[in-house]
């Protein structure tokens, strides 16, 4: 098949060059490579099948795509009113990553806490270990993607996290009254 477009490309590129006398010399490699290359492009291209399904599969509206740079919007993924019973859903990737205290403040772990440790100096792994507060914006947005149930007190049994659940030198949480 190559074999046979490449003949016809040849000739018809002869045909060209002789027609015109002028660029017989200069532009009848420059005619053939083009010729073969177009028919090496036409041998083995197979044409996809089309499918109507508007804007999203127009080859020329994926190239512009392709073309722009991705500009990632965020997304939390809260679901107001679920399917099956109608509720609001809490987004579980939130209950897996941060911890709430009863006082309002989430907790998280430091990034990166396992990776390359081999390259991380102790003091540097100690800090790693360590939770650290989100701040006051990601706070309430984390409050708005659980819902009321994870927002209250929770009581377990031998919890790592009682000392820090009470902040007493704080007004507005402080359970203990001050005895003057």
């Amino acid at each position: 098949m190559l074999r046979l477009a490449t003949n016809i490309a040849y000739r018809w590129s002869a045909t060209l060059c002789r027609m015109n006398a002028k660029a017989v010399t200069a532009e009848c490699p420059k005619v053939l490579h083009r010729n073969l290359s177009s028919c090496y492009i036409q041998a083995h291209y197979q044409p996809q099948p089309q499918i109507s399904c508007g804007l999203s599969c127009n080859p020329r509206i994926l190239d512009i795509a392709r073309s722009v740079p991705a500009i990632h919007q965020q997304s939390r993924g809260v679901t107001k009113f679920s399917m099956h019973s109608g509720k609001r859903k809490s987004v579980k990737a939130v209950l897996k990553r941060f911890q709430r205290l009863d006082w309002g403040i989430w907790i998280r772990t430091r990034t990166g806490r396992f990776k390359h440790l081999w390259r991380k100096t102790s003091s540097r792994k100690r800090r790693l270990q360590k939770h650290v507060f989100v701040n006051s914006t990601q706070a309430w947005m984390l409050d708005k993607m659980v819902t009321k149930f994870w927002r209250t007190p929770k009581y377990y049994v031998d919890d790592p996290y009682r000392p820090y659940h009470s902040r007493e030198e704080f007004f507005y949480t402080k359970k203990k009254t001050d005895h003057f």
